[in-house]
């Protein structure tokens, strides 16, 4: 590893003169008691529940987190699942957050929750990666949060309260910090932290990804610099005003090909910026109210190789205003929340043409090929998401009715969302194919026409012509989703053992006019009068959200045209293009998910034990059907409805200690967490197509006789994982080390495997290859300095896959006939970072 000069490198020097000045300056101060650094937010360890885990800024900040997003630092969590492809040597230097499953749900139907506001997209959320003529993937969160900005994440799993809805995943529930400090001072923190291709390993196996890392590109990062800056600033400007103020800006630069002579590389670029600003006022301790703005901006640069003028900007810009009261009515807390947020995502392209000429010396040869290009891959597009939403709840005073002790909450919430789909203006595009580019002969150039060029070229022809090309219309479509929900639910002590939950939730859907009822409920019993061992049990359905881009590509469909000529001298002639991939809406129901769990929580000494099965049932998943209803002179088309299902078996073991181990001046924590997946699928999501005669049709899947519709899901589908977290610190030093382990034990990957006879007719079939165990142990190791009053320094660095293990992935899709292709993960990696608390 070399040294790098970087930003990082004037940090620790600053920090190296700072400290040199304090020592110098000692004599000169009058002796003080020691300065403890005033924590951000004091914190209280959550009470162990079933299918609740809640992480603490501590937690945050000390596990190896590479992105310093949300779900990065969800590795550590067992019931959360990632993308085969998550640690791709290829993609270190992108900045959108990876998409997670949690138990066996589709990547989309999580709740992300920042601040008491949902972050979820609602038009395209399905793939963070897609990128077509008609739409672009956004992924699932409008924001990608920096975890240094946030000092508490809760994940809910499973038997999740009627409080929550929108989701058949999980609750991922993200707060910002609220200052616990001494009046009238100001505290906060600056972090900066940065790494780049040359602090990494990249570990080639074959001859074919050894080309593919040969020269850098977009998708396969060799070279990069990666680096962030983010700052926290918080205090108690009163006894009854305080405030806490963030921004953060991480940033990629990616070095790729032009396949120009010069420059001979070109600088792409991502860039994720957070900030915002909460305040806190406290009248009277019966009054308390919270009330702040959250910013985010996720943007990404690309140009395409020996493509000229083709450069586009991908970017997702979030505002969200969000206020809190909370006040005493009587025998109840009433909380009202009233939110908006405002998520526009954009494509910006350079050109509104995508252009493949024949190469013509004097016009046409920017690159030596025989054809050259220019303009747009795709063209502008906009996508803009509107939500307003008012929830009011009541926490009630514990009452008793006879022998019974009864925790009543109950709410009511009203959204409204509003999505906007819009080209602003028509995208030509066409190529060098016999039927689009023709001989310019005899005929002659109009003044001002781009599409035509004298030049002579490559093969001799005297000119050339576009006579021929594909029209993508101007358009603006958008559509509207109101949703009520009403909830109450019940926890009822019986006696020292017995304990219930009774719920429900009422959600109203005015897309579908769906109305669906939701029942929580599970039983809890501790057989010693307390938490050394409780079993509980229950039963639970959780209505997911409808993507609202379904509404909109039946119309987008229809934007699309031919345009066609016979020659250069005469007028184009515009005709609609029949397509046969454009899907219809209709009616909808609301997916949803029923949920059996299991879990026995026990304490044994120091440790706190967890055992937990999760079945979850997916019934009404949105689904992309092909019919045989002609359309457009075709004889099949596609629409829109609910044939998806799937289902998921999720076993988890969760083992740690409560209070740390002291040996040899050394203290320790662990947290031990295993699962066992069995995960399926009927279909892979609502934009991949579905044929309903397919789901009943035999197979052969590794020598076994099948249906299809029973055949293993293709991704997020990991059997067996352990994750082990072990933090030590020093009674001597102030010195800390925070270790993560992971093992993904191996998997059968689906790869066609042609045809066989069965019940005297032929089957497809398919062999199970197998994909190798992965391991990884990530550290993350901090040294703590003080710099004189009230200024402390924090230095840290991260070493990703220690052992420089040569883990694989599959490419591709799985469960098609085309051969998956094995790459390898990232190898060692280092990130450093400096952390300024005053």
């Amino acid at each position: 590893m070399r040294f790098a000069y970087s930003p990082l490198s004037f940090a620790i020097l600053s920090v190296l003169a700072v400290q040199t000045y304090a020592n110098e300056s000692t004599d000169q101060v009058i002796q003080s008691a020691p300065v403890s650094m005033t924590p951000i937010e004091v914190e209280i360890k959550a009470k162990q529940e079933v299918g609740k885990t809640i992480y603490s800024k501590e937690d945050l900040e000390k596990t190896p987190n590479s992105s310093k997003n949300i779900t990065d630092f969800l590795k550590v969590n067992p019931n959360v699942q990632f993308s085969q492809n998550q640690n791709a040597s290829g993609s270190q230097a992108e900045l959108k957050p990876a998409e997670i499953s949690i138990n066996g749900a589709q990547t989309f139907q999580n709740n992300f929750i920042v601040n008491g506001v949902s972050n979820n997209l609602l038009i395209n959320p399905t793939d963070s990666d897609s990128n077509t003529m008609h739409s672009f993937g956004t992924g699932s969160q409008a924001m990608a949060v920096n975890t240094d900005l946030i000092c508490s994440l809760e994940v809910l799993d499973s038997n999740v309260s009627a409080a929550y809805g929108q989701f058949t995943g999980g609750v991922i529930n993200a707060q910002t910090c609220a200052p616990q400090t001494e009046i009238g001072k100001i505290h906060g923190s600056i972090t900066y932290d940065y790494t780049e291709s040359d602090w990494a390993r990249y570990n080639i196996i074959s001859q074919k990804e050894q080309d593919l890392f040969e020269e850098p590109s977009d998708t396969n990062q060799k070279e990069y610099t990666k680096q962030g800056l983010s700052t926290n600033v918080y205090g108690k400007l009163s006894e009854q005003w305080g405030f806490n103020s963030y921004v953060s800006k991480r940033n990629s630069v990616i070095p790729v090909l032009s396949g120009f002579e010069s420059p001979k590389k070109i600088n792409q670029e991502r860039n994720n910026i957070n900030l915002g600003t909460t305040l806190f006022y406290s009248p009277s301790e019966t009054i308390k109210s919270k009330f702040g703005f959250d910013y985010g901006l996720l943007d990404s640069l690309h140009y395409a190789e020996s493509r000229r003028d083709s450069e586009s900007t991908l970017d997702t810009e979030t505002v969200t205003l969000f206020s809190e009261l909370e006040h005493r009515f009587g025998p109840a807390t009433i909380t009202h929340k009233l939110n908006f947020q405002n998520s526009d995502s954009s494509r910006e392209s350079d050109k509104d043409y995508g252009l493949i000429w024949h190469f013509a010396e004097g016009s046409k040869d920017w690159t030596d090929s025989k054809t050259v290009s220019e303009g747009t891959m795709l063209g502008q597009l906009e996508q803009n998401q509107t939500a307003l939403s008012y929830d009011v709840q009541a926490e009630f005073d514990l009452f008793k009715i006879g022998q019974t002790q009864h925790s009543v909450l109950g709410g009511l919430g009203y959204s409204h969302a509003e999505v906007d789909w819009k080209r602003a203006y028509d995208v030509l595009i066409t190529n060098s194919n016999s039927t689009n580019l023709k001989n310019l002969g005899n005929y002659t150039c109009q003044a001002d026409d781009y599409l035509c060029d004298a030049n002579t070229t490559v093969q001799g022809w005297t000119g050339q012509y576009f006579a021929s090309a594909s029209i993508y219309k101007a358009g603006e479509f958008s559509a509207q989703q109101d949703r009520f929900n009403a909830f109450i639910e019940d926890n009822i002590q019986w006696s020292d053992q017995f304990s219930t939950r009774l719920g429900i939730r009422a959600d109203y859907d005015s897309l579908s006019s769906n109305f669906n009822i939701a029942p929580r409920s599970s039983l809890s019993y501790k057989p010693f009068n307390d938490d050394r061992l409780q079993v509980l049990a229950g039963w639970n359905r959780y209505y997911g959200q409808q993507t609202l881009g379904t509404e909109l590509n039946d119309a987008i469909g229809q934007l699309m045209y031919k345009s066609t000529r016979p020659n250069p001298e005469t007028d184009w002639v515009e005709s609609f293009s029949s397509s046969s991939t454009s899907t219809r809406r209709s009616e909808l129901k609301t997916p949803f998910s029923d949920e059996t769990v299991f879990g026995v929580n026990t304490q044994i000494k120091n440790w706190d034990l967890g055992l937990k099965w999760v079945n979850r049932k997916f019934q009404d998943e949105i689904s992309r059907n092909r019919t045989d209803i002609p359309q457009d002179g075709f004889n099949f088309s596609y629409e829109y409805a609910n044939d998806g299902h799937g289902e998921a078996d999720i076993y988890s073991l969760t083992l740690r200690n409560r209070e740390a181990i002291n040996f040899a001046g050394t203290q320790h924590l662990f947290a031990l967490g295993f699962d066992y997946s069995e995960i399926f699928r009927s279909y892979t999501d609502y934009t991949s197509a579905y044929q309903d005669a397919d789901q009943d049709r035999l197979i052969s899947y590794d020598g076994k006789i099948i249906q299809w519709a029973d055949i293993p899901a293709p991704n997020f589908n990991q059997p067996w994982t352990a994750r082990i977290n072990w933090d030590i610190a020093f009674d001597a030093t102030p010195l800390k080390v925070s270790n993560f382990f992971s093992y993904k034990d191996s998997y059968d990957d689906m790869i066609s495997n042609g045809k066989i006879e069965h019940n005297g007719s032929k089957i497809d079939s398919y062999i199970a290859s197998e994909i190798k165990p992965k391991f990884t142990w990530d550290m993350r190791t901090t040294y703590d300095l003080d710099l004189g009053k009230d200024l402390k320094a924090i230095f840290g660095l991260t070493i990703n896959n220690i052992t420089n293990r040569v883990n694989t992935y599959v490419t591709g899709a799985a469960s098609t006939s085309s051969t998956p292709r094995v790459m390898t993960e990232l190898g060692r990696q280092f990130i450093a970072d400096v952390t300024f608390k005053f």
